[in-house]
């Protein structure tokens, strides 16, 4: 089975809805997990990101379970299965005091927070039947996903016969820079060989990863002006 790891709803279609799309399509069973799909807790922090994030997204004020339901409909566009953790997103983490670890949206691409590290360790082990797992490589440089990729490379530890890639997240990919730094702060903290892969997919499956995203209606401004400008951005970035 091959294992996609989305720090959050959208990430693994974003980064990989195209590969996605063309392993079911060739028989191959895929399981999305996303990891930071959680309850946010109430009362929720009190923190200029939680407001900005709330306003963007319109969900109202607990949208997990609206992204939930946009995750479900974009993993049925590519004939993927689903699977949603209870750890809840890095804006809504707090210690004992209810202190937010990320209270600003410039505190989410920093380094993750020291009593936050310890999450890789109550993170459920993948299925027996796990093959090929895919982690975010850290491009943006986001909390959750330094928090996935670290974790994937404890499951590299424990689980030998896995085969783990590295996928690049789109859009925060389309720039250089923040692909680089990525790859020198990877080499940095494991010893690995990494070996570049590009997967080369057909029409079909560009209009695939495009409908998915579609799906995720809630995030779309966060990027984009409308789902047009995605779909133009997208596939200008595949070519």
């Amino acid at each position: 089975m091959h294992v996609f790891l989305s720090p959050h709803f959208d990430d693994a279609v974003l980064g990989c809805g195209g590969l996605i799309a063309d392993l079911t399509e060739h028989g191959q069973d895929v399981l999305v997990i996303t990891i930071m799909a959680g309850e946010p807790p109430s009362p929720l922090p009190a923190t200029p990101i939680v407001k900005t994030l709330h306003q963007r997204w319109g969900a109202g004020y607990n949208p997990v379970a609206v992204r939930r339901d946009e995750d479900w409909q974009a993993l049925s566009c590519l004939k993927a299965q689903a699977q949603h953790l209870e750890i809840p997103d890095c804006v809504y983490r707090t210690n004992a005091d209810g202190g937010a670890f990320y209270p600003s949206e410039e505190s989410l691409f920093a380094n993750v927070h020291p009593d936050d590290e310890r999450l890789i360790e109550t993170l459920p082990a993948l299925p027996e039947t796990s093959s090929h797992l895919y982690v975010p490589l850290g491009v943006g440089h986001h909390v959750d996903h330094q928090i996935v990729r670290n974790y994937g490379l404890f499951v590299r530890r424990d689980r030998a016969g896995v085969s783990l890639r590295f996928y690049e997240e789109y859009p925060y990919s389309v720039s250089e820079e923040a692909r680089t730094r990525a790859l020198n702060e990877l080499k940095q903290i494991a010893a690995l060989q990494l070996n570049e892969e590009r997967v080369t997919l057909s029409e079909a499956q560009v209009d695939a990863k495009i409908e998915a995203i579609a799906c995720y209606r809630s995030q779309i401004s966060t990027f984009w002006e409308d789902v047009d400008d995605m779909a133009h951005s997208t596939r200008m970035a595949m070519t």
